[in-house]
């Protein structure tokens, strides 16, 4: 069976608003995928007419080109992904003229995830990655660069852009390990892998112990060994009494 593909993935943006999808653009798409070493940053400028004096910053060709590389994924991960990233992602493809990107493929949330499952201080991402002490931490912008960056890059500094795609690689890097870490409590998370043999999460090797009751039906439980998450059989072993 074909391994599925995971995108994590992160965006920056910027203008008068650079929460909403209306009133500001895409700067970077940053991207990597899981497992897989190499991040990628698509920058806003390596496309044509990207800036002019007139409108400012355009994304039509930065949209254009991210747009296949969400539709490779058979699962999509982002920090702040549900409320943000998708959101403003799929805003920019209407506004710009595009169809969107597959809206049937499930995104996990690490924000989501942390604030679902633990009672953490704050569920940023850097707080996250320090707290678990991670390899991989967020970088800590000074003033010059926030919101300098941002404000430089509006007026099509291109130096400002390149320096913000180093910002996202890391911020996709540490999320990536901030998911790894948080999987095995993600109870949502979808089902990759049907064969019950395997780790519905990430297809590692299980291990059978205990049952787990669903309604009037118990089912063999197991642990994976390589990403700690729990499942259970699809076939039910017995009724429970009454």
């Amino acid at each position: 069976m074909k391994k599925p593909r995971v995108l994590i993935y992160d965006l920056e943006t910027g203008g008068i608003n650079g929460f909403k999808a209306d009133l500001a653009r895409v700067y970077n798409f940053g991207y990597k995928w899981l497992g897989e070493s190499r991040v990628t940053v698509l920058t806003v400028d390596q496309y044509p007419k990207w800036h002019s004096k007139q409108t400012g910053v355009c994304d039509y060709g930065i949209i254009k080109a991210a747009l296949p590389i969400m539709e490779e994924a058979d699962l999509l991960v982002a920090h702040f992904g549900d409320r943000f990233d998708r959101r403003f992602f799929q805003g920019r493809c209407v506004i710009n003229g595009f169809l969107p990107p597959p809206t049937i493929t499930k995104q996990r949330d690490t924000w989501r995830i942390a604030r679902t499952a633990f009672a953490f201080s704050s569920n940023r991402l850097g707080n996250l990655a320090m707290m678990l002490g991670l390899p991989e931490q967020k970088h800590q912008k000074t003033r010059d660069e926030w919101p300098g960056w941002w404000i430089r890059a509006a007026a099509g500094d291109r130096t400002a852009i390149h320096s913000m795609a180093e910002y996202c690689a890391q911020d996709v890097r540490t999320t990536e390990q901030v998911y790894l870490r948080l999987r095995a409590y993600d109870n949502p998370h979808p089902n990759m892998y049907p064969d019950r043999e395997s780790c519905f999460a990430c297809g590692g090797s299980v291990n059978y112990r205990g049952t787990a009751l669903t309604g009037k039906y118990r089912y063999r439980r197991y642990q994976c060994g390589d990403c700690g998450k729990w499942g259970r059989d699809m076939k039910r072993i017995a009724l429970v009494n009454g």
